[in-house]
């Protein structure tokens, strides 16, 4: 049988037709506004955003900035494996039932290339998605001027923890 196709402009993926395409448009958030759970901590310093949220991928950017770079004027490796981070559980997230804590069991990443100046761009994408675990992928790349250079790849497990009983605040990914 064929899914129902969502509301709004997203496609229709039948590898995951649990997509909540209203869910990924909060997680883009509008204007300025960075989109869910952005807009605190380590995701807020780092300026990060969600830009795009499909069926089973996501793409998340953060801007190079002088404060990013370490004392050789790359940026700090840290920045990249937190980009990847909200990357992994962010692919997963409006897959999964509401209240559903994707949290990252573990990642591994190359970095292939350093980074001085334009923005990184993370792209994850689910690899496997089961009942309680999901795996993504992420490549990452240097964006100067439209060019998109690969700077890391990376791949990592999710570990989906279901709704606890009671309710509570709905977790952010990553």
């Amino acid at each position: 049988p064929t899914p129902e196709r969502p509301t709004g402009d997203q496609p229709v993926d039948e590898r995951f037709p649990s997509f909540d395409p209203e869910l990924a448009a909060f997680m883009v958030g509008a204007g300025d506004e960075p989109g869910m759970g952005l807009d605190e901590g380590l995701a807020a310093f780092l300026h990060m955003r969600v830009v795009e949220v499909t069926p089973g991928e996501v793409a998340v950017e953060v801007p190079v900035r002088d404060e990013l770079l370490h004392r050789f004027g790359a940026a700090h490796g840290g920045v990249v494996a937190t980009l990847v981070d909200q990357a992994l559980g962010s692919a997963v997230f409006p897959l999964v039932p509401l209240g559903t804590w994707p949290a990252t069991l573990e990642f591994k990443i190359n970095y292939l290339a350093g980074v001085r100046t334009g923005r990184l761009r993370a792209v994850g994408r689910v690899a496997s998605l089961r009942k309680r675990t999901a795996v993504v992928t992420v490549e990452v790349d240097n964006v100067v001027d439209g060019e998109h250079r690969l700077v890391a790849v990376a791949q990592g497990t999710i570990s989906l923890n279901p709704p606890r009983a009671g309710g509570g605040p709905t977790p952010v990914p990553g």
